[in-house]
């Protein structure tokens, strides 16, 4: 299982936490629930793919500064 649904925008999860709680915890719980409920016992976690800051070529590599 592969689950990229959850909500990342920083300035927007300070705005909305109850979404961010509700989508990200909350979705997260049911997502679990589910797979147990299948049989389904590997996740794959992708971490956060947020950014900062402005970089002066796109797509940013893997290489590029922090």
């Amino acid at each position: 299982m592969i689950d990229f649904s959850g909500l990342k925008v920083v300035g927007e999860s300070v705005a909305e936490p109850l979404r961010y709680w509700d989508v990200n915890v909350c979705g997260s719980q049911f997502l679990l629930e589910a797979m147990s409920a299948h049989g389904c016992r590997t996740l794959v976690f992708s971490s956060s793919a947020t950014l900062y800051g402005y970089h002066e070529s796109l797509p940013i590599v893997e290489s590029a500064p922090i």
